[in-house]
């Protein structure tokens, strides 16, 4: 924030646990890393990637890569309130689209 914006950053809600992101490329062990993560700290597992396919989070499949094309704005307006209150083990391949809030 600037000097001369008067403006105060949004808030957000407190959080009576953390939200922890877990990331690697396919085959690394992450699915398996983030539960163990999340059972021994008592967070709920989020797999970005079934979250994707049960709530219809992309925009159509990719027959010649056998992968769905990941709408991002769909994934965090989805995930941002699911988020919001702190609790969770995400598991996804990357970081980049999840927004710093």
């Amino acid at each position: 924030m600037s000097s001369d914006d008067s403006t105060p950053p949004p808030t957000s809600p407190a959080r009576s646990s953390p939200n922890i992101l877990i990331t690697g490329t396919p085959g690394t062990g992450k699915t398996t890393a983030a539960g163990m993560v999340a059972d021994a700290a008592g967070l709920e597992l989020v797999t970005v990637g079934d979250l994707i396919k049960q709530r219809n989070l992309h925009d159509g499949y990719d027959e010649e890569f056998d992968t769905y094309w990941l709408n991002e704005d769909k994934v965090v307006d989805e995930m941002e309130d699911m988020m919001a209150g702190g609790g969770m083990c995400i598991d996804f391949h990357t970081c980049g689209f999840f927004p710093e809030r």
